[in-house]
Formats: structure tokens, sequence, C-alpha cells
């Protein structure tokens, strides 16, 4: 999986790097929320924090107490 068509890996050199980037990722102090938008083309969100859908509350029906032989 590590392999790209028509690279070979073990030949890179400090060029092939990007100089500019920090030598660790930039984290946050604390998770952050990613909000849940479409993107600019209007694609749906695959990830992130949606409000969830209200949804319509319904009543259970209750199911009558079964008469059943006692077993001991």
């Amino acid at each position: 999986m590590s392999e790209q068509h028509g690279r070979d890996w073990t030949r890179m050199t400090p060029d092939d790097f990007d100089q500019d980037a920090p030598v660790r990722p930039v984290v946050p102090a604390r998770p952050t929320a990613v909000p849940a938008v479409p993107d600019e083309y209007g694609t749906p969100p695959l990830f992130g924090d949606e409000t969830p859908a209200a949804r319509p509350r319904t009543r259970k029906s209750v199911a009558p107490p079964l008469d059943q032989p006692k077993l001991f």
C-alpha cells in the first residue's frame, strides 16, 4: 500500500520533501468540532458533526400480558 505507481521511495532525497512544512503536525490544544457542510459543488458532507434531524415521536403500543403457565 505504501508504494505508488512509478515511484521508488527508497531513492528519495531531502529535496523531495517540503522544507517549509512543520517538523511535527500542528495539533489543536483540544478537540474541535468539524462542521458538516456541503462543499462548493454542493456535495453533501461525508463526515463531521451534524445536527440530528428531529424524529417524530410515536407512541409504542403496549403488548397485552401473556397468560403463561408457571414453570416451577
